[in-house]
């Protein structure tokens, strides 16, 4: 199955928000990261922070040594994310009482989550690994509070349709991956009718409005659960995971469930934000190329024309601190194909 047809499939919905120990059924003592799996003593330093600040989040310990003595010892586990009917975007911390936009693929059958854009927090907590007592509290309200009329309204109203809205947005120039100007204004105004059956309409709209990218989690989502409907139902030649973890990068193949791995790459940025420093920049950290699986993102338009050949992905450049430094594109390794192959598991790439 070509990008092409794939970046056509999907009839995509909003329709829930649960925590990620519900939808997912995530155990205990569980973090999921961003990438492929790996051990907590192999992961880059940006990534050993976010788990120890995972521990930290959940009450599993009381500071950070706490917190690395449990990672170290194995009792607070580390999981893969595209393991599960999600993606790790950014740095990719999931944990049971991080809540997840669910998402529905009624074309095909099958519902993935993500967690949400923090608003005034950006990535957060979540997608660029960071921690304070304030963030928390943050996203807990966003869990508890903020979606919580609205999760009402879309069940009565039977979801909140994305298929237009994301076509739309392609036809006006978004690549749905690094460019989300058109989704983010065309998501805004078609919520609207449900945010203002919500008791806390003005904080929904104030959030949608002053959120950017927060679409991007949502695009995330759909392509998560069109490429496993896909998978469920015998289609085969695409990827349904891809994504780094900042040592390795990996793809899924569908119908199979091993991972094929490389050296993480690095991203080539065009864009680097202010104060940012290219030395912190750590290699390829993020799923949201399953935007790419679906044919989306750098399937459609580079943000570094300079970057061509093999299957071009964008993405943001993630800060060995913690946090977005910029943006850029680069190349799956060719690697990952080769293995696949090698495997028998060979993909139709166009």
């Amino acid at each position: 199955m070509t990008s092409e047809e794939l970046r056509e499939l999907g009839d995509p919905y909003w329709v829930d928000v649960l925590p990620a120990g519900e939808f997912l059924g995530l155990p205990d003592k569980t973090v999921l990261h961003s990438g492929p799996p790996i051990e907590y003593g192999r992961m880059c330093e940006g990534h050993r922070r976010s788990m120890v600040n995972a521990c930290i989040f959940e009450g599993w310990a009381g500071g950070a040594e706490e917190a690395r003595a449990l990672l170290e010892s194995g009792e607070v586990k580390c999981e893969a994310a595209c393991d599960y009917a999600t993606d790790g975007s950014g740095y990719g911390v999931i944990t049971k009482s991080v809540p997840l936009l669910i998402v529905e693929d009624r074309e095909v059958g099958s519902r993935a989550g993500l967690f949400p854009a923090e608003g005034r927090f950006g990535g957060g907590f979540c997608g660029w690994g960071v921690y304070s007592a304030e963030i928390a509290s943050n996203l807990a309200w966003m869990r508890d509070a903020l979606f919580a009329d609205l999760v009402k309204v879309l069940k009565g109203e039977g979801g909140f349709p994305m298929r237009r809205l994301f076509a739309e947005a392609r036809r006006m120039g978004d690549d749905l991956h690094s460019c989300q100007n058109a989704i983010d204004a065309l998501f805004t105004r078609a919520i609207v009718p449900f945010a203002l059956k919500c008791g806390n309409a003005p904080e929904l709209l104030s959030y949608f409005a002053s959120t950017s990218r927060f679409t991007h989690n949502f695009g995330q989502a759909a392509s998560r659960a069109l490429v496993l409907g896909l998978e469920a139902r015998g289609e085969r030649g695409f990827m349904t995971a891809a994504g780094g973890n900042g040592v390795e990068y990996g793809i899924k193949v569908a119908g199979c469930g091993k991972w094929y791995t490389a050296p993480a790459p690095m991203i080539e940025g065009p864009y680097l934000a202010p104060g940012a420093k290219r030395e912190n920049q750590l290699p390829w950290l993020g799923d949201s190329s399953i935007t790419e699986c679906r044919g989306w993102g750098g399937r459609i338009r580079p943000v570094n024309p300079a970057i061509a050949g093999g299957v071009v992905i964008n993405g943001g450049m993630m800060d060995v601190n913690g946090g977005w430094m910029g943006a850029g594109s680069t190349r799956i390794p060719a690697e990952c194909f080769e293995k696949a192959r090698e495997d028998g598991n060979g993909l139709q790439l166009d």
